[in-house]
């Protein structure tokens, strides 16, 4: 137990202790009945040796027993079988032998040792009740029933007049319900709650707890628990939080503050600042700062995403993540911004919409929704669909462009390597001098004016575009019902002829690292285009 739940357990022992210690008067104890009193000076000076329905009385308590020692001048009493010790009309305890001092007003009872206090019971064969303090305790194993739980322990401390007990070393509470194994725990046998001050797990049967600090009510089955406590269940989903609220009984569970839920069977997380689960639905929700991260055990490399708001479910084994608001994405070799996207490990397919715009490398992709298909969270091929648009961009004038109603990019480890345009395909290609011709690093440097050779706009109901690995056009297939131009580079600045209607150059607000995403992006300019623009239209030349 570390230093911080130590101070606060004696705190917790001593504001029990405290009251209790001022005030405590010598009195006598008085022999009130005894079949048979005898004595033997020789072998027990000072003792009064009782025998047959023995009785003692001691201010207000009542000890019973079969036979006794009672030493009047020490105010003293040893009482053997069937001792019982009465206080008030709620507290019996019962054991086969009791050492007790008036003075101290301690009674140690001794084997077979039970406490009965309203609904609970103690259960030990060891047990010290100091009267003074009002509490009894025991130091070798004990065990205490009430109408919800049974509690076992090494060490304990049971207070009748609160009905608190402190249980240390080897706790176990039980019911129908549920099994808390803990180190130190704190328990009401009144209002049933448990409070947690050490390291505790608390099983149940489709789920368990693991938590350091908080509380558990057993009854209502509600529990608040504290410092970054852990729910899972076993199927592999848990949730973390600062604070963790899990109602039982409703199968709800809310986290505050560094929100962590995780599905391990599909290698997703979603995290936040505030979470709601629900085990009845399998279906959650987190907001603030809302995050979704996607990842493969064996791979570095994860997908974040951001948003507004993210909703979880799961059902027939199949995962759905749903986001809304404000969505950026980042991983290495993809970013992307939407108002939504709606993801499933179904087909593994990332569905954006609300003007979508994704990024690979120097190129970008933008339509009216955008499907990213993925496997082993690497992108594999992305779809723009309805006015799609691709580019890649060579310098900071030329742009190698693609529209069309259907433009799907294929990617093979992080690389573009095809895209097929299927209906009113259209393409802005900048042919340049023969690569063959140039060193690998000028192959990778942006393009000057001097490297082009002309400029190729096409026109067809289909098209296919082969990309080499410096990212640029290698080969462009069309349909025979085709029709294209092919311009001097020096008409390289004018937009009219080297422009694809909808082109927008937004890599200003492209997210730049897993950090960047929760900075939130203009985009105003994007929905705009997105609304205005014609459909797959060519401006004139």
């Amino acid at each position: 137990m570390d230093k911080v739940r130590a101070k606060y357990l004696i705190t917790v022992i001593l504001s029990a202790l405290l009251p209790l210690t001022i005030g405590a008067e010598k009195t006598l104890i008085y022999l009130e009945h005894s079949n048979t009193l005898s004595f033997d000076q020789d072998r027990l000076p000072d003792c009064q040796i009782l025998i047959g329905d023995v009785r003692f009385r001691h201010d207000k308590a009542l000890m019973y027993c079969d036979s006794a020692y009672f030493y009047s001048k020490s105010n003293t009493l040893n009482a053997y079988s069937n001792v019982r010790m009465v206080q008030g009309d709620s507290l019996f305890v019962y054991g086969d032998v009791l050492y007790y001092d008036g003075n101290t007003k301690l009674a140690r009872l001794r084997n077979n040792v039970r406490l009965e206090n309203g609904q609970a019971t103690l259960y030990t064969d060891s047990l010290n009740y100091d009267r003074v303090r009002d509490v009894g305790y025991y130091f070798d194993h004990g065990r205490i029933v009430d109408s919800t739980n049974e509690l076992t322990s090494v060490n304990g401390h049971y207070y009748p007049r609160t009905d608190n007990a402190i249980f240390q070393k080897k706790v176990v509470l039980t019911n129908k319900d549920l099994e808390l194994n803990s180190d130190t725990l704190i328990y009401n046998t009144k209002t049933h709650i448990a409070r947690i001050v050490g390291p505790s797990r608390i099983y149940f049967d489709d789920a368990w707890i693991y938590s350091e600090s908080g509380w558990y009510d057993t009854e209502k089955e509600d529990s608040e628990l504290l410092d970054y406590s852990i729910l899972r269940d076993y199927e592999g989903h848990s949730l973390t939080g600062d604070t963790v609220r899990y109602r039982r009984a409703e199968r709800i569970a809310e986290g505050f503050t560094n929100v962590f839920m995780k599905d391990s069977v599909d290698n997703l997380i979603i995290k936040g600042g505030y979470g709601y689960y629900n085990e009845g639905t399998d279906s959650a929700y987190v907001i603030k700062r809302a995050t979704m991260i996607s990842y493969e055990p064996e791979n570095p490399d994860s997908t974040y995403v951001t948003a507004d708001t993210l909703f979880y479910k799961s059902a027939d084994s199949i995962k759905t993540v749903k986001g809304y608001y404000n969505v950026q994405a980042w991983s290495i070799d993809f970013q992307g911004l939407a108002d939504s996207i709606f993801y499933s490990t179904k087909d593994s397919v990332c569905r954006m919409f609300g003007a979508p715009v994704t990024w690979q490398g120097r190129n970008q992709a933008t339509g009216d929704s955008i499907l990213v298909f993925t496997k082993d969270n690497e992108v594999d091929r992305i779809e723009a669909l309805g006015s799609g648009f691709i580019f890649m961009k060579n310098d900071t004038t030329a742009y190698n462009q693609v529209s069309g109603k259907k433009v799907t990019c294929y990617v093979d480890s992080g690389r573009l390597k095809k895209i097929f345009v299927d209906g009113n395909a259209l393409s802005v290609y900048f042919a340049e001098e023969d690569e063959e011709d140039m060193t690998e690093e000028e192959r990778s440097e942006p393009r000057s004016d001097e490297d082009y050779v002309g400029i190729n706009v096409s026109e067809s109901s289909e098209m296919t575009i082969y990309v080499n690995k410096d990212n640029r056009p290698e080969r462009i297939i069309l349909t025979p019902a085709s029709s294209g131009v092919m311009y001097t580079p020096d008409k390289k600045k004018d937009t009219t002829k080297t422009k694809l209607s909808g082109l927008l150059d937004c890599f200003n607000i492209r997210p730049l690292s897993k950090y960047d995403i929760y900075n939130i992006k203009d985009r105003s300019s994007l929905k705009e285009a997105a609304e205005n623009k014609p459909r797959h239209k060519r401006k004139k030349r």
